[in-house]
Formats: C-alpha cells, sequence, structure tokens
C-alpha cells in the first residue's frame, strides 16, 4: 500500500512514507512449521519484508508465476529496495500489463526521486482506467513531490470518491494545504474524521499541527492530551504554532 502522507516534516512527527519499520525476525525458527499461507499472514502482519521477500523468492524458483514475481517486486518496493523491485517486475512490463503492474513501476521510479517518468507510468495505467482510485491517488502524491500543489489537489478530488480509505486521499489533501500554509482548510478537512471515531497517528498529527498553526491551541492541547503524544502538551502547542515552516 503505498503510504498516505507523502513528505517529511521538519516538524512535530516523522513520517515512514514507503512502508514502516521492518521487523527482525527474518530468521527465525517460529515460522518454519507452518504452511507458506500462513508464513505469508503472519510475516505481513509483522511487516517482516525480509522474510517475505525470502518466502516469494523461494517460490519463484520453484515457479516462474506471475502473480509471485508480482509479489515479490512488491515486498521489495515496500523494503524499500526500489532497484530489485525494478528488477522483478521488468519482465511483466508488457503491452498487456495489468494497471497494478504500472503503478508499481511508478512508485518505484517515485522512491528513486525520477519523479517524471513516475508519472508516465502512471499515466498508462490510468489510460487502462481513468476512474483508478489507486493511480489518481497516486499521481497526486507525485505531483506534490514535484511542487505542482494545485495539480495535486485536483487528482486527490478525483481519487476521493472511489479509494478505500477515503481517509488516506483526505489526509493527503490536507498535508497539501498545510504545505501551502492554508492551515484553516486542512482542519475543515481532518477535524470531521476525528470527530467520527478515525483513529490514525499520522491523521492526528496533521490536525493537530494544522490548528495549532490556525491559532486554536486549546483544541490542539486537548487532542494532545487525548492521544496522549506529549508529557507538555501546552509547551508543543505552543511551538508548534510558533515554528517557522517550508
Amino acid at each position: 500500500m503505498y503510504k498516505s502522507l507523502f513528505f517529511s516534516t521538519v516538524f512535530f512527527f516523522s513520517l515512514c512514507v514507503v512502508s514502516g519499520c521492518t521487523s527482525s525476525h527474518g530468521g527465525s525458527n517460529f515460522y518454519k512449521n507452518k504452511s507458506s499461507v500462513e508464513n505469508e499472514s503472519l510475516l505481513i502482519k509483522v511487516r517482516n519484508y525480509s522474510g517475505l521477500i525470502k518466502l516469494k523468492r523461494e517460490e519463484l524458483k520453484k515457479n516462474n508465476n506471475p502473480k509471485v514475481r508480482y509479489e515479490l517486486a512488491n515486498y521489495y518496493y515496500l523494503s524499500q529496495d526500489f532497484r530489485s523491485s525494478l528488477y522483478y517486475l521488468k519482465p511483466l512490463l508488457t503491452s498487456g500489463a495489468s494497471a497494478d503492474i504500472y503503478l508499481l513501476q511508478a512508485k518505484n521510479m517515485s522512491g528513486l526521486g525520477e519523479y517524471k517518468k513516475s508519472l508516465q507510468f502512471v499515466d498508462i495505467a490510468l489510460s487502462k482506467d481513468r476512474s483508478n482510485a489507486q493511480g489518481l491517488n497516486l499521481k497526486g502524491v507525485i505531483q506534490a513531490q514535484m511542487g505542482e500543489l494545485n495539480k495535486a489537489l485536483n487528482s486527490f478530488s478525483q481519487a476521493r470518491s472511489g479509494y478505500e480509505k477515503e481517509e488516506d486521499v483526505v489526509n493527503n489533501m490536507a498535508m497539501v494545504y498545510i504545505i501551502q500554509k492554508k492551515y484553516t482548510e486542512a482542519v475543515q478537512l481532518l477535524l470531521p474524521i476525528y470527530l467520527r471515531g478515525y483513529n490514525n497517528r499520522q491523521l492526528d498529527h496533521n490536525l493537530i499541527f494544522a490548528l495549532a498553526k490556525s491559532g486554536d491551541l486549546r483544541y490542539a492541547k486537548d487532542i494532545m492530551k487525548k492521544r496522549n503524544f506529549s508529557k507538555h502538551p501546552d509547551l508543543l502547542a505552543t511551538d508548534l504554532f510558533n515554528i517557522q515552516t517550508f
């Protein structure tokens, strides 16, 4: 899954943009007596991409299956080994390739900082299905990385209605508003999601920052206390308000 928050920022929160943290259980005997399916489910749950890569490499040696090859390439991508992902994905890039394959290629190119090439592969995927919400969201992410913020907002807006987790797209839109210093607009997007009980650390961080920068320090402190984000919410809220961004 391409993560919803696409910028690393210099304030309050640190982001794990691509994949989250890798577990260190790759060589553990814990998995040896379980079936391949059970192994994979457990490894996915703990985000042990090294173990997943090893599992899929062994499967691919036994059977050069396009599905297994794609899964292996995806796990390399999630481990942030973009070049290895590109290597295993390359045989699948044919004229009849599915949109998912082109989107994974695009994510790898984006991970390597090749944003223009990345957009080209997104456009190929979208040419197969103009309403592909995953593709539209990814396009918005890449456009934002390129500094094309208004285009990014347009892509996110198109992606929003069809995306599996609307909150991820809304969070991306709010992040663009934060970059543009439109903090009130960001709050207007994020606050309704927070109030309906959606619990997501990155979204909460963005909401707190937008609240603080828009001058609502009381509400920012309340959320920090409820989420137990800081032992000194008063000081942090003030620091967020005063911090110079972008």
